[in-house]
């Protein structure tokens, strides 16, 4: 993944100058710096969240343009958010599979993806109950629903 002379403006903010950045297969690369110095936005811009005002993209040497997370996707670039990016009127179970495709559109099919998110929650000891609407949720504790 190569990015050459990204640029992105705000309404009185430049928030990325002309961003050169180089991160091969295999490799693990960490962003460091100073709050506002634009770090997110430019992980926004290499998922698609924005576009760049200028420069380049580049997975796997071909020039790409990244409209969307579902695009960057595709192209292999995942992304953990800082802040929470989920529906809160929605449940846990349907943000978990929130752009999943369906074979049964435009209806969604829960009961195996439930199944699959309980059997994750037991594995892995998490205490999330997938009906439970996002918003209603405890942040960061185990207390709460086990299955």
């Amino acid at each position: 993944m190569r990015l050459e002379g990204i640029t992105k403006h705000f309404p009185g903010v430049l928030a990325n100058d002309r961003i050169n950045l180089d991160c091969r297969k295999g490799e693990v690369l960490g962003l460091l710096g100073e709050n506002g110095a634009g770090k997110t936005t430019l992980m926004n811009i290499l998922y698609g969240l924005y576009q760049p005002d200028s420069g380049q993209i580049f997975i796997n040497g071909e020039q790409v343009k990244i409209e969307s997370p579902a695009k960057a996707i595709r192209l292999g670039i995942g992304m953990v958010h800082q802040h929470f990016m989920l529906v809160e009127t929605l449940t846990a179970l349907e943000n978990v599979i929130l752009g999943i495709p369906s074979d049964h559109a435009p209806v969604l099919d829960l009961a195996p993806a439930r199944s699959r998110l309980l059997n994750l929650c037991d594995e892995y000891g998490l205490h999330v109950d997938p009906a439970t609407e996002v918003w209603r949720l405890p942040w960061g504790s185990n207390s709460g629903w086990k299955s």
